[in-house]
């Protein structure tokens, strides 16, 4: 079985863990493009991020979480938003299925290079026009729109 991701769905399952809040990363390039990565645990894309440890706060977990994926070494720049629609749904092949809950940050590269991981394949800058090229994560498909809207404001979603 895959993992598999849903958004406002009406067949979704029901959360069966405790919420464990997140933090993911908007990586730029010059071209405003969108760092996103494949996913090795199935057909999905995604940007940079995952769930909190104890005793991090949400930018720390989005630059160690951005340098575990990617092999970037990033800076928080700002708060894009705040993700959490109880319809945003993660089930995992263990069984386990997640509510996400995401403070999703503008990221700025300081150093390292794009690489590898155990969760990761192969990278991509993706544009505006690409989004519906790319099988993205729902919830990651509203926060790239949200980045490219420039919003001084955070968004709550």
């Amino acid at each position: 079985m895959e993992e598999r991701f849903y958004y406002d769905e009406l067949l979704a399952p029901r959360p069966n863990v405790p919420l464990s809040p997140g933090a993911a990363a908007i990586v730029f390039d010059t071209e405003r493009r969108i760092l996103i990565m494949k996913r090795t645990r199935g057909p999905y894309w995604c940007i940079p991020g995952g769930r909190m440890d104890l005793g991090e706060s949400a930018q720390d977990c989005c630059v160690r979480e951005t340098f575990e994926e990617t092999g970037l070494q990033t800076k928080v720049v700002r708060l894009i938003g705040l993700y959490s629609n109880p319809g945003s749904i993660c089930a995992y092949p263990d069984g386990n299925v997640h509510q996400s809950y995401i403070a999703l940050f503008e990221s700025r590269v300081v150093g390292g290079e794009l690489r590898e991981s155990f969760e990761t394949g192969h990278f991509r800058w993706m544009d505006q026009t690409e989004l519906s090229s790319y099988l993205l994560l729902p919830d990651n498909v509203l926060c790239c729109q949200d980045a490219w809207q420039r919003q001084e404001a955070a968004f709550i979603r």
